[in-house]
C-alpha cells in the first residue's frame, strides 16, 4: 500500500441523525459518513461543515447522541454507530 492510503479495515461508517435546522440545511434527515477509524465526535462534525458549509454557524452549539447517549465531542467513533446532531430548542 503506497504512502498516504488507507486500506479499508482504517475506515468506519457512521449513520448520521439530523433534526430541526440541521435537516434544513442539509436538506435530508440522515447521511451516511465514511471516516478514519480514529474519529472522534469532533472530526464527524468538522466533515460535516466541509461537506455541507451552510452547518457551520451551528457548529458550537451542536450537542452530540451516540447511539442514543448523549457524548461530547471526543468521543471515539466505531464502524456502525448512530450519531445523532441535535440544535438546542427554545420555546415559548
Amino acid at each position: 500500500m503506497a504512502t498516504g492510503e488507507s486500506s479499508v479495515s482504517d475506515l468506519i461508517e457512521v449513520r448520521v441523525l439530523l433534526f430541526s435546522v440541521l435537516r434544513e440545511c442539509v436538506g435530508a434527515g440522515e447521511v451516511a459518513l465514511t471516516l478514519p477509524s480514529s474519529a472522534t465526535g469532533s472530526d464527524l462534525v468538522d466533515r460535516l461543515v466541509e461537506r455541507y458549509p451552510s452547518l457551520d454557524p451551528y457548529r458550537s452549539v451542536v450537542r452530540l447522541a451516540v447511539n442514543r447517549t448523549y457524548a461530547s465531542l471526543d468521543t471515539s467513533l466505531h464502524d456502525g454507530d448512530e450519531i445523532a446532531l441535535i440544535t438546542p430548542v427554545s420555546g415559548g
